[in-house]
């Protein structure tokens, strides 16, 4: 129970919202914004900047189509609830890959159950957040945008292996079944932040965490 109530406690501290002024840009299959590190600017490169694509201006003009749109699309009301979506089954396969990784410390340390149940339950949660990614990104198979697409199809990929996951869930200790569990759970752990890095790079801007060079 407490480990359930630790984990509930980490969803709501994941607040949702930070995806939100990016969403329309992704839903008119728009290329990735232009953004210009510091040292461009220090050194004075000559630099052609599109105004029409950097973030600031894409976000007055997604509040402009908030403010003045009067028609509800269920579509797009049901995309806008990927970032909410989204924090439940990053929050439950990394706390399940801890579990396991506790399990593989200390057999007895009694918390089989609790995988089983974080796995399902991240297993779902991934089915949703992946279709309301899709709604939010746009339903298309290929995209302008270079970070989203790695992040659709990054995503759909975690859905699927958490699927293929649940299922390897209740596999007895020391089978070659629980081998591969552990080996997929782990797999699906780094993606998840790898996931986590591409949906910021899209909400925040690129190189938000300014680790490429000029």
């Amino acid at each position: 129970m407490k480990l359930r109530i630790a984990i509930l406690s980490l969803l709501f501290w994941l607040s949702p919202m930070a995806m939100l002024h990016a969403h329309e840009a992704h839903r008119n299959n728009e290329p990735d914004p232009v953004t210009h590190s510091p040292a461009d600017i220090d050194t004075g490169k000559k630099i052609k900047i599109d105004q029409s694509r950097t973030i600031p201006n894409q976000q007055a003009e997604h509040g402009h189509k908030v403010g003045t749109s009067t028609n509800f699309n269920i579509v797009d009301f049901l995309g806008r609830l990927h970032p909410a979506a989204v924090h439940f089954p990053i929050a439950l396969f990394l706390v399940a890959a801890l579990a396991e990784l506790i399990v593989i410390i200390n057999p007895s340390a009694g918390v089989g159950s609790s995988i089983r149940f974080l796995v399902w339950t991240g297993a779902a949660g991934g089915v949703v957040a992946a279709i309301l990614g899709w709604l939010a990104g746009g339903i298309r198979m290929s995209d302008r945008s270079e970070i989203l697409g790695l992040h659709r199809w990054t995503g759909t990929g975690i859905a699927v292996a958490g699927l293929f996951l649940a299922f390897l869930s209740s596999a007895p200790a020391n089978s070659s079944k629980r081998t591969v569990f552990r080996i997929g759970l782990a797999g699906v752990a780094f993606a998840i932040l790898i996931q986590g890095y591409w949906g910021a790079e899209m909400s925040l801007g690129p190189n938000h965490m300014g680790m490429k060079g000029s």
